[in-house]
């Protein structure tokens, strides 16, 4: 495994920092099925489009996405699709963790609230 230096871990951090807001998380992820507008990002996201923007210009700023413009149209797009592969893997990875730790706290007393994370992780799961 490959180990990062001290500036690529600061470089990751405030790049993966751009997805700890769930917005921008959904944004991203809706641009899995190709380049998108702000209005179209703005009703994917259920947010204005002034806020869309803010964060769309954030996720550009820091390399996440593209932008293109068309006529009166600016379409955003992923900059690089190993971005969208990565957060499949992450996805995948805690929604299997979740699953595990579910099924291992469901056999102890707290089983009805493992039983609820682990339904709504199943939910989530169907639902991306």
């Amino acid at each position: 495994m490959q180990t990062f230096d001290e500036a690529e871990c600061h470089l990751l951090a405030d790049f993966f920092a751009l997805f700890s807001n769930p917005t921008r998380l959904r944004m991203f992820c809706a641009l899995q099925g190709g380049r998108k507008t702000v209005s179209e990002l703005s009703e994917y996201a259920d947010v204005t489009m002034q806020n869309a923007s803010q964060h769309l210009r954030l996720m550009r700023d820091k390399g996440a996405v593209t932008t293109e413009k068309e006529g009166q149209h600016v379409y955003y797009a992923v900059i690089d699709p190993r971005f969208l592969d990565a957060a499949r893997l992450i996805r995948a990875a805690v929604l299997e963790t979740v699953h595990r730790k579910a099924s291992v706290v469901g056999a102890g007393p707290n089983g009805a609230a493992a039983r609820m994370v682990h339904e709504s992780a199943q939910q989530n799961h169907r639902v991306g």
